[in-house]
């Protein structure tokens, strides 16, 4: 049983179809933020759409759900602009069913995989979510994205795991992050693509060319600096 696990595409179609080309799976977990910063929130979203009719698993981003209602995202201020500017483009792009199944995604879940348990939700804190597991002897799956940086550790029976980010890493490698359980073992995994084609698509979009430059260093570099 191979599981793929992915989070926080933010419309980077190029990282997401490099994961793909290179993972077979049966079961698909995506973790959150399909949208903005990118420029190919449509390519991304219907990916999700068709997946879903399978045997897929979701979550609601902050990004998704700032989306599908039209509201700002609460991210980070020296994000924020880059969030609205990119949102407010990609609004024009989704069409109803697009945003309606956005507006459908849970802020989390629990489910059985193959005799595993998991709670999957878009960001963990470790205080706000009091998750009831079946038994204590149960093995038992945390999973969560939002921060863009890989992370697995298990304490006890129960495994934390951040597949990182499809489509924007900000550990300073800009290779694409996601993760996979197989026969119930995790690993955290990266794969290159061709940044030149998201690249590409940026500068062709409408967005202001400011944002544009700031969109392009973080995919080139992995990551961003506050100043």
């Amino acid at each position: 049983m191979r599981i793929l696990i992915i989070s926080d595409i933010h419309a980077n179609w190029h990282a997401l179809e490099a994961i793909l080309e290179k993972e077979s799976f049966e079961h698909l977990i995506f973790l959150g933020d399909a949208v903005d910063f990118g420029p190919n929130p449509k390519e991304c979203t219907r990916f999700l759409m068709k997946s879903s009719t399978g045997c897929f698993y979701g979550v609601r981003g902050d990004h998704d759900h700032a989306m599908a209602y039209g509201i700002n995202c609460q991210c980070i201020k020296e994000l924020r602009d880059l969030a609205s500017t990119t949102r407010h483009w990609g609004e024009d792009m989704l069409v109803s069913d697009e945003i309606g199944f956005l507006r459908r995604l849970p802020f989390h879940d629990s489910f059985d995989i193959g005799g595993l348990n998991f709670k999957i939700l878009h960001e963990y804190d470790g205080l706000n979510y009091n998750f009831d597991f079946k038994s204590e002897d149960t093995e038992a799956f945390i999973l969560s994205g939002h921060s863009h940086k890989p992370f697995l550790t298990r304490i006890g029976n129960k495994t934390f795991l951040n597949p990182g980010s499809v489509g924007q890493p900000r550990d300073f490698n800009p290779r694409a992050s996601y993760a996979v359980i197989e026969d119930g073992e995790p690993s955290i995994k990266r794969v290159s693509y061709d940044i030149e084609r998201t690249v590409k698509d940026l500068q062709c979009s409408n967005l202001p060319k400011y944002v544009k430059g700031k969109l392009i260093s973080m995919l080139v570099i992995g990551g961003f600096v506050i100043h």
